[in-house]
């Protein structure tokens, strides 16, 4: 994407402004960053009058209210006109009926509702700009969203640690994380994406639950947000005030994201206390249970002490509530119930369902969420479930499944138009060996059905190689080598000597000191089991860290045709 940049007044400067420039040394306003309330706060209490601002070329086209998400668009000038025609309807019409006396406080009352439609659709529109901003950031491989998730959790572990034994409150370091991981939403534009790096093992168990709940209300709350602002260009919430608040109450801004992101991340700070060894075989004595039943109070109290923000607050102190007011401790019913509250309640319970766990027995995603639809449905808000359902769908994203082609695969993407039938990326035959090419089936346009639902952390030979299928975005299965190969390029009689560290039947890496360039078209000659083989293909990565020699990859776009069955027969 393409950007312009503007040299904004501090007064000018708004959330969801971009960085153009570092502000000093400071880590949370480098270049780059998104601007929310706090930080342009620390901008006017370092006394910075002028800002640098990133802006996207589009928006000099496309003013922010007409920005468009999920294919739908929503018209604030139309809703607030209607709206108010609406109010002036009503106040005029109750002063015809009472002989054109005027009721100053009647009045009053209409301003009051003109001022709160104002407010509303405000929040809606900065919502919609939030969401435009992190959907249009630079696309993120699935593997490098889950490095930098990895690298987080040692920071995660250590701050909330901190927070525990020193008393020190360290969220603004969880505030980065959490902004990191709701911009790592971009890819491909779907929230949901966050799913596939949901925590199994390693780490202690209450960081790990804290950073899988996280994840899960992010991908929540985004998709929640857009199914929200979707449904406020329908014909019967236009004109309706009561109805466009509702909306609004289910719409979460940047900055509103983060405060949930960093709830979830401290929901169970009194648990990390109580239980510092907890894992997912723990038994509790009956003490111990006294000492869960009071951690959402606790954990409140906690935060109090360390001066942490209301809403946040008062979302750990509510993260075990039920919208039919069965939940504890204060048996609120879900009008009562802030969003934040909403979405963190059911990302905890899904959360402990799905994931091995010492307080219920552990189901594959696909049962857990059934389980929750049949058991458990009168206990969350609808919308937020839905919400989960369409991003994830039916068979949520990181599940594993047997088709009946007889592939193994994990769900992939959710299939909007149809829940049930989600998009497979196959990787094993049933007998659980790697396929040589893997395989995206999208179930809404094949005949092919899911059979069965695998268990993969039950099986021994569950292990990181299985979840880097879930990471590695290549085609196809690479066969590590070290043998000596000539490179001719195209239309030349110029041939460079290379090594091959590793071929597919899509492609190759090499190593060789001659220089290439990505686009290069080229033949790569080399013997496989005593066969002479040449392949055309195209330089589509180059990678010069190596001082010594450069490493490329080639992408195969014809194959000497020995090459398929000898590498089958290899494999």
């Amino acid at each position: 994407m393409s950007y312009k940049l503007i040299e904004k007044n501090i007064d000018e400067v708004k959330p969801g402004d971009i960085l153009a420039d570092d502000i000093g040394v400071y880590p949370h306003l480098k270049q780059d960053t998104m601007l929310d309330d706090s930080k342009i706060k620390n901008l006017v209490e370092l006394k910075i009058k002028y800002v640098k601002i990133k802006v996207p070329e589009e928006e000099k086209e496309r003013p922010v209210i007409d920005l468009v998400l999920d294919g739908k668009s929503y018209d604030k000038d139309e809703h607030v006109k209607q709206i108010e025609d609406n109010i002036e309807k009503a106040y005029y019409t109750s002063i015809l009926e009472r002989g054109d006396r005027i009721d100053i406080q009647e009045k009053d009352f209409a301003l009051d509702e003109k001022k709160e439609v104002k407010k509303i659709t405000e929040h809606i529109e900065e919502a919609h700009r939030d969401i435009f901003i992190i959907e249009k950031m630079e696309k993120k491989s699935i593997k490098r969203i889950n490095d930098n998730i990895n690298m987080k959790l040692k920071l995660l572990s250590d701050n909330l640690s901190t927070m525990i034994k020193d008393k020190e409150n360290k969220l603004d370091e969880l505030e980065e994380v959490i902004n990191d991981l709701i911009e790592d939403t971009g890819p491909k534009r779907n929230s949901a994406f966050l799913l596939l790096n949901i925590k199994r093992g390693g780490v202690n168990y209450v960081i790990r639950h804290s950073i899988n709940v996280c994840l899960i209300s992010l991908a929540i709350a985004i998709e929640l947000t857009k199914m929200m602002t979707e449904k406020l260009d329908s014909p019967e919430l236009k004109g309706d005030l009561k109805k466009l608040n509702i909306c609004d109450k289910k719409i979460f801004t940047k900055s509103e994201l983060i405060k949930l992101g960093l709830a979830a991340l401290v929901h169970d700070l009194n648990l990390l206390e109580s239980f510092p060894d907890l894992s997912e075989n723990t038994k509790f004595s009956i003490k111990d249970k006294s000492k869960i039943e009071l951690h959402s109070n606790n954990g409140y109290h906690m935060l109090t002490l360390l001066g942490t923000e209301y809403i946040i607050r008062n979302t750990v102190l509510h993260h075990h509530e039920r919208v039919d007011g069965t939940g504890y401790p204060d048996g609120l019913k879900g009008v009562l119930l802030s969003k934040y509250c909403l979405v963190l309640a059911f990302a905890d319970r899904l959360e402990q369902l799905m994931i091995k766990s010492p307080f219920s027995i552990r189901l594959h995603p696909h049962k857990a969420i059934m389980y929750i639809l049949a058991e458990e449905k009168e206990k969350f808000d609808n919308d937020v479930v839905l919400a989960f359902c369409k991003g994830a769908s039916m068979y949520p994203i990181g599940s594993w499944v047997l088709l009946s082609n007889d592939k193994v695969g994990i769900v992939y993407l959710s299939n909007k138009q149809n829940l049930r039938r989600p998009i497979i990326k196959c990787v094993y035959t049933a007998e659980m060996k790697e396929l040589l090419q893997k395989e995206f089936i999208d179930l809404g346009k094949s005949d092919l059905k899911i059979v069965e639902l695998i268990d993969i952390e039950s099986l021994k030979m569950f292990n990181t190689d299985i979840e880097n299928f879930i990471f590695d975005e290549r085609e196809f299965k690479r066969i590590q080598v070290d043998m000596e190969a000539r490179v001719n390029r195209l239309d030349t009689d110029i041939f460079f000597s290379s090594r091959i560290r590793d071929v597919s039947l899509g492609g190759a890496r090499i190593l060789m000191k001659d220089k290439l360039k990505i686009g290069d078209e080229i033949y790569l000659e080399f013997t496989l089991t005593s066969s002479p083989l040449r392949n055309k293909g195209i330089i589509v990565w180059v990678d010069t860290n190596n001082p010594s020699e450069n490493c490329y990859g080639i992408r195969f776009v014809e194959s000497d045709q020995n090459y398929r069955p000898i590498l089958n027969n290899m494999i």
